[in-house]
This record gives C-alpha cells, sequence and structure tokens, in this order.
C-alpha cells in the first residue's frame, strides 16, 4: 500500500507547508518524500518569514551540525545540518535577507546561506585596496580586515539576478568604505573625505553610511567615480569617544540608534572589555536633514550587532518585546581572545519613563518658582503700605525702624548663606548618587537585568568555541 502522503493534491501539501511556523519543522517538511520536497522548493520563497534567530558559535566536534537559538517557548536551541567544510575555519560576520559572509585563511569570501547551503563567491580579501595599511599576521587580518558587510538586495540563483546585488563592506584599520558584486574580480574603493565609518545600509535605492562622528553621508557606486557626499550632520548632543552607531530601517523610516559604551579597563590583560550602559533612537527628518530623537518605536524591537541592523514587528513576532532593542557583542578588537560577551535586552519604555519624570520635575521646580515670584510681590506691596504710615511718625522712630530693619536684613542674610551652604551639600550628594548609579547600570548590565530571560538563557559559549569560526553570537533572519 502506497504512503498517502504522496497522493495528496499539490495544493494541500503546499498548505501544510505554509502553516508550519518552526524553521526545522519547515525543513524537516521536505524530507518526507519526493513529493513534499517539491512543495518545499516551491513555497520556500513565499513562505511568511521566520522569527530571528542567534546563530551559536561552531563546534567542530559537532560535526555538519550549525546550532541555533530560537527564543521559541517550546524549543529553545535547534541544530541544522551545515556540511563542516561550508564554515569550519571561516571567520563569519552576519549579513542581510538570511546570508552569512565567510573569509576563508586563504583569503576567499563567500555569501552563504546556512540553511539552504548556497555558496556565491565574491572577490578575494586580498583585493581591497590598501593605502597606508598596517602589516599583519593572515590570522589577525581575516579577523579584523573588514568590520561590516551590507547588501542591497538577496543574491537570487535562480533568477540568475547576481549582478543586480551589491555588496558594501567597511574595511581596514581606517574604517573605509568599498563595495563589489558576485563576478567581480576586486573590490572597488569609494572616495570619501571621511574615515571610520561605523555602518552602512540600503535604503530607498541608495546606500547611506554613517561616521564614528555621526556624520550620514550618500554613497554614490554607480557612477564613473564612486565617492560618498555629505547628506546630514550628527544629532545635537555630545556623543562619547566608544559609543557606535547604527542604521536602521523601520517602518520606511530612517533610524539611527547610539550605543552608550563604557569601557573597562581591567587590570588582567584579558579582562579589557566593554559594558553596553544604554542606547537611545534617532529618527531621520529628509525634510530638514536632521536627526530626531525617538522616545519610543511603538510595537517594534530593533536588532543590532555583529549582524546588519533590522528592525521586526512586536505584533507579528509575539515572543519579543515590544519598543526594545536586543544587541550582540560587536567589540571586534576583543576577539576572538576575550571570554566577556556584551550582549543583552533594553527596553526604551524605561528610557521614555525616566524622561517624563524628568519633564514632571521641571514643571514642578517651574510652578514653584512662580508662586516665589507671586510671594515677593505681595511683600512688596507691605512694604510700600507701611512706608506710607512711616511718614506721619517722628524721625527718632524712623531711625529705630531702620536699624530694625537692618537688623532683620542682617538675619535674612545669614538665613540665606545657611541656605547656600545647604544647596552645595546637596548638589554634592546629587552628582555622587549619579556617579553611583551610572556604576549601578554599568553593574546590572553585566548580570543581564535588561535582558529578557530569553537573553539571561542564552550562553554563548555552550559550545567550546576552540577552532571555532566565530568567537560571539550573531542575529540571523532565517530564509531560504
Amino acid at each position: 500500500m502506497k504512503n498517502f502522503t504522496t497522493q495528496l493534491p499539490d495544493d494541500i501539501i503546499d498548505c501544510f507547508g505554509k502553516k508550519l511556523n518552526c524553521i526545522e519543522d519547515f525543513v524537516n517538511f521536505g524530507c518526507v518524500c519526493k513529493s513534499w520536497y517539491k512543495s518545499f522548493q516551491r513555497t520556500k520563497k513565499i513562505h511568511t518569514p521566520f522569527s530571528p534567530m542567534l546563530m551559536l558559535v561552531y563546534h567542530p566536534d559537532r560535526q555538519n551540525i550549525q546550532s541555533f537559538f530560537t527564543f521559541n517557548s517550546e524549543k529553545k536551541y535547534l541544530h541544522l545540518p551545515l556540511p563542516q567544510a561550508l564554515i569550519q575555519g571561516k571567520r563569519c560576520l552576519g549579513s542581510q535577507f538570511g546570508w552569512l559572509v565567510t573569509v576563508s585563511l586563504d583569503f576567499q569570501i563567500h555569501l552563504l546561506n546556512p540553511l539552504s547551503h548556497v555558496q556565491i563567491p565574491l572577490p578575494l580579501l586580498s583585493t581591497f585596496p590598501l593605502e597606508n595599511s598596517v602589516v599583519m599576521e593572515l590570522e589577525d587580518l581575516r579577523w579584523v580586515f573588514v568590520f561590516k558587510y551590507v547588501l542591497s538586495s538577496s543574491p537570487s540563483i535562480e533568477s540568475q539576478e547576481l549582478g543586480s546585488c551589491v555588496v558594501m563592506a567597511i574595511y581596514s584599520e581606517y574604517k573605509r568604505l568599498a563595495f563589489a558584486k558576485p563576478g567581480d574580480e576586486a573590490w572597488i574603493c569609494i572616495e570619501s573625505p571621511h574615515v571610520g565609518y561605523e555602518d552602512a545600509i540600503y535604503f530607498n535605492g541608495k546606500f547611506y553610511a554613517i561616521t564614528m562622528e555621526g556624520v550620514l553621508v550618500i554613497c554614490e557606486v554607480d557612477k564613473d567615480s564612486p565617492k560618498t557626499i555629505d547628506f546630514a550632520s550628527p544629532p545635537e548632543y555630545d556623543a562619547g569617544d566608544n559609543n557606535k552607531f547604527y542604521l536602521v530601517e523601520m517602518s520606511g523610516n530612517l533610524l539611527l540608534v547610539e550605543r552608550i559604551i563604557l569601557e573597562i579597563d581591567s587590570d588582567s590583560e584579558h579582562n579589557f572589555h566593554y559594558w553596553t550602559l544604554s542606547l537611545q533612537v534617532f529618527k531621520f527628518d529628509f525634510q530638514t536633514r536632521s536627526w530626531k530623537g525617538l522616545l519610543d518605536i511603538g510595537d517594534n524591537a530593533l536588532f543590532i550587532g555583529n549582524n546588519n541592523s533590522f528592525a521586526l514587528s512586536t505584533s507579528k513576532h509575539t515572543r519579543f518585546a515590544r519598543n526594545s532593542i536586543y544587541f550582540t557583542d560587536d567589540h571586534l578588537e576583543t576577539y576572538p581572545n576575550y571570554r566577556f560577551c556584551d550582549m543583552g535586552y533594553y527596553d526604551l519604555t524605561k528610557e521614555s519613563d525616566e524622561e517624563e519624570e524628568t519633564t514632571d520635575e521641571d514643571e514642578t521646580v517651574e510652578e514653584a518658582g512662580d508662586e516665589d515670584e507671586t510671594v515677593e510681590e505681595a511683600r512688596d506691596e507691605d512694604e510700600t503700605v507701611e512706608e506710607a504710615r512711616d511718614e506721619d511718625e517722628t524721625v527718632e522712630e524712623a531711625r529705630d525702624e531702620d536699624e530694625t530693619v537692618e537688623e532683620a536684613r542682617d538675619e535674612d542674610e545669614t538665613v540665606e548663606e545657611t541656605r547656600d551652604e545647604d544647596e552645595t551639600v546637596e548638589e554634592t550628594k546629587e552628582k555622587e548618587t549619579r556617579n553611583e548609579d551610572v556604576a549601578m547600570d554599568a553593574e546590572e548590565k553585566t548580570t543581564g537585568e535588561y535582558a529578557t530571560k530569553d537573553m539571561e538563557n542564552v550562553d554563548p559559549y555552550k559550545f567550546n568555541d576552540t577552532g571555532c569560526t566565530f568567537s560571539r553570537p550573531l542575529f540571523i533572519m532565517p530564509s531560504f
């Protein structure tokens, strides 16, 4: 007797596949039989987007298996097949549309889809334009020479549209910009008066990039002489020296996320690391070409770190908290020798509540000031009436009153001096309290206070990183 599953109509089988929300179930769905595999191939491109996963450190003892943290309430860890030859011994960076970028010791660079196992070659690492670059060992060059890759679109093998995908790279110790397409022989430098680029994004048909000073530029990659054009000034605030910037698209808007970082220089060299103290968000106004602070991102969550930044709707992906930012460790200078992992979750609602409390306090102080002015005016009127009555009194009485007033003034000055001393003591206490709060925030961050239960449960070193391809987890949006 034939298996009944092979006799089902194609549209019924397709319906089964479309209803599967777990990425592992969907992959297994395609392994049932030939007819279901064909359905898997038909539906994988049109399937409702799966939720983001954390791609964990690869362990060489688990050959041909890659582990992920799924944020799923039923099954936290997911182990999917991934041929060892595609990933072992290579450095991995997160990219967009479900793709990774791998860099091997022989300088080969590939786009890799860890689910479909498709590889697409990019120009060699050695073809990047080198200018006044320091000499590095091959291993160091693989780890830190390129900081980030950004795709303009998902490369499509089936439609032969590889040439339409442009890959932007931030490279070298100066963090310059270069780009290439699959099939190119070398990376092309983008001329710019700036160095120190932090992030880039493909938004509304153009590449934008942000410098470490917060200058936003447009990258003209379709010109004979590719270059950047300054487009907007930094947000109006004082940025810290170690802070990082991320560009994110959310609901058709361009956002800038600033990651406020504290550098921890421990006595031990191997304990040097960073703490993420807080994050703040800005929304870009294209009419005024300026950034505006954004305290609430609504039913959305942002994902930043060792991957291309992205946003998703928490009403569709209910496992994630609204108005929040999830972040992973992307401090490349601490790779791969340092065990601390600056990873967690930040609730923007807390930032918004603190801002409202500050505003309420300011309004209360302003009202108190108005009341003081009213009392002062009443006192002035009383003094005027008193002076009119004193005109009928003798000169001696006037002198006595003057002496009395003088004594009162002396007493007032004494009281005022006492108040000034009290205010000085109060300001000193407030300053000490603020410093203690900053230190406490930093300490709490390392213990995961701001992390959701999911992020607290993630062990970034669940699988020993000896001989691994990368030393920190990275976010990936599953895609075929």
